[in-house]
């Protein structure tokens, strides 16, 4: 037992320590569907003191623009890239690749933005769903061991978007102040003095006096058998002719905007004429015949080319923040429709479930939104006023989100159980993998190797495989662990499916004899002793301990393993015309034993 317990001890203490040796990492907060209007409404009224306090003498930018048209799955592959929305097949939840002859879902569409959040953050996903919102907030316990491991830690609000489409306004500013209460209750704020910490909407909703449209009996009734295939905003047609006659059409039936190519440029038709947007070596002009919509010109424009900065400059107050250069540049994309819809309030899309509010418009209450910053690395973002938030990662913040650590944690466990002393080592050659020895005892030792399945903030889910060399006890089994963090306080349970060597035992069936009786005679022959029964020595064993860690030192508090012995009997006779396989279930019990523990991670 001594000799183990050295190697052990020299096995994890001869391996550096694993993280990120970022100077300064960095911690995010996206807050989807959160316009600045009505962040900056919350924020200067005082009902969000923790996030005022966390932020203190940082800088706050009131009018960064989101990408036309509003939406996560817009922008947020778009963040990590910098890459504008004339690129990407992400332009809608639903696309018509006409390359490959094939619609891209929006299931897809789902699964790619995915593959854009780091992995530890995926389970924010899920935690938007009504009622699990208690677990986002949980996850900020967590931030300072993710900061430490991989550099920056992203966590993302998601409820307010999804209860803002479910039931109007009230909903977000609830799960706002929600937002706030977590970041005051679970943050530990002492441990982000060197962190440069960020917070952004990804795009914003609209709300008021609602007058629903339903897009989709307007598209079928007007285009018909025309209409390939619909998504909002994109319209793709079958015969891609005549566009301007039916964009005057769909207008004439209650859309609002109608966009469409007409060589390199966009024009727009409207209720009150049409708008031009052309470019001019990466500069837009924006023109019109009838009425201005967009009320550039009474607000001083003049018909100049501008970039996309000094267009968010000149209408950062307006109604249509940089429209110009933000449609013209989606219309680019070859992967948008022919024709370009698009609702303003009060219209908004009649759908399924976000019928109380809504974004993917034109207005500010759609696409501005805030960024808050504070850091030692963020002081040149200090006094500006305007940013494109696809350029966030890749103009003005540095953060790799590329960096995984080279492995994950070893650690060396000691368990004190009624069976005596248990020693158990974990090493991680790699990250996402992990190798397990346990010793009880002098004659027991069991050896696995585990896989990380599922991580987040919260937990972290292993499967993997092993054998337990333990005299005639020896098996080999199946397990899983299951891993959950909340601050210094951690739990995990381990359930594992032992599979041990049969055991044979001879019998006859139907005549009472011994193996080893034997008569002479015809009877004889057909009453000769089957061949061996076999008895599978299965069972099911459950292991959990709860513990609190301090300084790198993990000291257990609980734990218990549950065994339940499974046993079946599987034999085989014979007989001259088949031999049939049976089996009968002999019977299971359960036992539990007690152990406390301490553990060195590394």
């Amino acid at each position: 037992m001594h000799k183990w317990s050295l190697l052990c001890i020299a096995a994890i203490l001869a391996i550096s320590s694993v993280g990120a040796c970022a100077a300064h990492p960095y911690l995010i907060f996206h807050l989807d569907g959160v316009s600045s209007q009505d962040f900056f409404h919350e924020l200067d009224a005082g009902h969000l003191p923790n996030i005022q306090r966390l932020f203190g003498e940082g800088g706050q930018i009131r009018h960064a623009l989101s990408l036309y048209p509003g939406g996560t799955e817009i922008i947020y592959p778009r963040l990590k890239t910098g890459t504008s929305n004339g690129e990407g097949y992400s332009v809608g939840w639903g696309v018509l690749d006409r390359e490959k002859g094939r619609v891209i879902s929006g299931a897809q569409i789902v699964l790619g933005m995915l593959d854009h959040l780091p992995e530890r953050s995926r389970g924010f996903f899920l935690y938007g769903v009504p009622g699990l919102q208690t677990l986002a907030a949980l996850s900020l316990l967590n931030v300072p061991d993710i900061l430490d491991t991989y550099g920056y830690a992203e966590v993302l609000w998601y409820g307010t978007d999804v209860q803002g489409h479910l039931f109007g306004p009230k909903a977000p500013r609830r799960l706002l102040h929600r937002f706030d209460e977590a970041i005051g209750r679970y943050l530990p704020q002492d441990a982000l003095e060197d962190v440069n910490v960020i917070l952004y909407a990804d795009h914003g909703m609209s709300f008021g006096e609602i007058e629903l449209v339903d897009l989709l009996a307007i598209v079928d009734k007007t285009l018909g058998p025309e209409v390939e295939y619909y998504s909002y905003p994109n319209i793709y047609l079958s015969c891609p002719e005549g566009l301007d006659a039916k964009a005057q059409a769909l207008v004439a039936a209650g859309v609002d905007f109608v966009f469409y190519r007409d060589g390199s440029r966009v024009v727009g038709r409207h209720p009150g004429g049409t708008v031009y947007l052309a470019a001019e070596d990466r500069l837009v002009r924006y023109t019109f015949s009838g009425s201005d919509p967009f009320g550039y010109y009474a607000a001083g424009y003049t018909g100049e080319a501008w970039s996309k900065e000094e267009w968010l400059e000149f209408s950062k107050e307006l109604k249509f923040p940089a429209l110009p250069p933000n449609v013209y540049s989606y219309l680019q994309n070859p992967h948008v429709g022919d024709l370009v819809i698009s609702l303003t309030l009060p219209k908004l899309l009649k759908s399924l479930a976000a019928n109380r509010g809504n974004h993917a418009g034109l207005t500010a209450t759609d696409l501005l939104v805030p960024v808050l910053f504070k850091g030692p690395d963020l002081g040149h973002l200090q006094g500006r006023d305007t940013m494109w938030l696809h350029e966030l990662y890749t103009k003005y913040v540095s953060v790799d989100f590329a960096f995984v650590p080279a492995r994950d944690q070893n650690s060396m466990k000691l368990l004190v159980t009624s069976q005596g002393l248990q020693l158990g080592l974990k090493l991680s050659p790699a990250h996402g993998v992990r190798g397990s020895l346990e010793i009880q005892g002098r004659h027991s030792a069991a050896l696995a190797a585990e896989f990380d399945l599922y991580s987040s903030f919260l937990s972290r889910l292993w499967l993997g495989a092993g054998a337990r060399l333990a005299g005639e006890g020896t098996s080999i089994f199946l397990q899983g662990t299951y891993e959950l963090t909340l601050g210094r306080l951690a739990a995990v349970s381990r359930f594992s499916y032992h599979l041990g060597p049969p055991k044979a035992s001879r019998c006859q069936r139907g005549t009472g004899m011994d193996p080893g009786q034997h008569k002479e005679g015809p009877l004889a022959q057909r009453q000769q002793p089957n061949p061996e029964n076999f008895t599978l020595q299965n069972a099911f064993v459950s292991d959990y301990y709860s513990s609190v860690k301090a300084k790198g030192v993990t000291f257990g508090t609980a734990g218990y393993r549950t065994v339940c012995p499974v046993l079946w009997e599987v034999g085989c006779s014979t007989n001259a015309a088949s031999h049939p396989i049976s089996g009968r279930y002999l019977g299971s019990q359960s036992t539990s034993k007690s152990a406390s523990c301490s553990s060195l991670y590394i």
